[in-house]
């Protein structure tokens, strides 16, 4: 097995010792850069989780980082999967879903949380949570439509050239070894604080936070 990683996030460096004892081989690139594919050894998968995975990315000046991270750099992936023949496992996000799609969503207050209604007849939509068929019309950050954007080429590359792919929207996902900022990891940041005894604070719906959120285990996700 192989990584490609650029490590341009903070602590992601530690993972390397880790990497080598379980035998990965990991080679230093960028999924923007064509060039550092061609020193990869041949593969029969490519698993592409490498993203800017922020919703705020963008939003204080130009998107272009995240754009080109999340939807050339898949470009690239997809290219390069193509021309060694191998199939193409996407992670996508549950972010491709649009903001005031999930926000109209009808719910009930209680005393500790919101609940959904489930009795609300809307495509994709139940107590249970959000399905693939709910609709994606309206926005939802750059990081959700380049995201969507790249299911949609990867859509093209199975039709066109019978790429063997598969994409999985995944939700937050959580476990050890992960790294929690303000903008992504909030889980880790959540039991970070709580454990230093630093302020937290919620935002959104009152800032009462009752907002619940299904959080994916890293292997459950594997």
């Amino acid at each position: 097995m192989t990584v490609l990683d650029n490590l341009s996030r903070r602590g992601s460096e530690l993972s390397l010792p880790r990497l080598r004892a379980a035998g990965v081989e990991f080679h230093h690139g960028d999924i923007r850069f064509v060039e550092d594919f061609s020193s990869l050894p041949p593969y029969d998968v490519l698993i592409d989780c490498s993203a800017e995975p922020s919703v705020q990315a963008g939003l204080a000046g130009s998107p272009r980082s995240v754009l080109d991270t999340n939807l050339i750099g898949t470009i690239n992936c997809l290219e390069a999967a193509r021309t060694r023949g191998a199939a193409f496992l996407f992670l996508s996000t549950s972010r491709v879903y649009p903001i005031e799609g999930l926000n109209g969503l009808p719910f009930t207050e209680t005393d500790t949380r919101f609940c959904w209604d489930g009795e609300a007849r809307i495509s994709g939509f139940s107590e249970l949570g959000i399905a693939e068929s709910f609709a994606l019309d309206g926005a939802r950050s750059f990081y959700g439509t380049s995201k969507l954007a790249a299911e949609l080429l990867i859509k093209e590359y199975v039709f066109s050239y019978g790429t063997r792919a598969l994409v999985s929207r995944c939700g937050v996902i959580a476990g050890p070894w992960r790294m929690g900022r303000v903008d992504q990891g909030v889980i880790s940041l959540w039991v970070a604080r709580h454990y230093f005894g630093r302020p937290l604070s919620y935002t959104g719906f009152g800032g009462q936070g009752k907002q619940v959120r299904d959080i994916l285990h890293v292997r459950d996700l594997f």
